[in-house]
């Protein structure tokens, strides 16, 4: 038991790839929210890819993020600028999927 335990806590506190971070992130901020309603409409394959997707695309941005900090800046900054300026910022607009529960 003490053997399992000490394992457990090896893995828990190791500096997480970016893609295990990405993976994490993905799951639980975009398959474990509102897409879970929808995944009756969408295919094991498209899920898959969808997932696959977006993983490695948040993967690519945490990397410029960490190794080309202004660049990362303007790339947020642009996608704001063009695409999400208008998206809500509050919070409590629409109940987050553990809320529901």
């Amino acid at each position: 038991m003490e053997n399992n335990e000490k394992q457990l806590s090896k893995i828990l506190n190791k500096k997480p790839t970016y893609r295990e971070e990405t993976n994490a992130l993905i799951c639980e901020c975009l398959r474990n929210g509102f897409i879970e309603d929808l995944h009756s409409r969408i295919s094991d394959e498209e899920m898959k890819k969808l997932m696959i997707e977006t993983s490695a695309n948040l993967e690519k941005k945490l990397i410029m993020k960490d190794k080309h900090p202004k660049e990362y800046k303007k790339f947020i900054n642009f996608i704001t600028l063009t695409y999400t300026k208008e998206w809500s910022t509050d919070l409590t607009e629409y109940e987050l999927k553990e809320d529901r529960k």
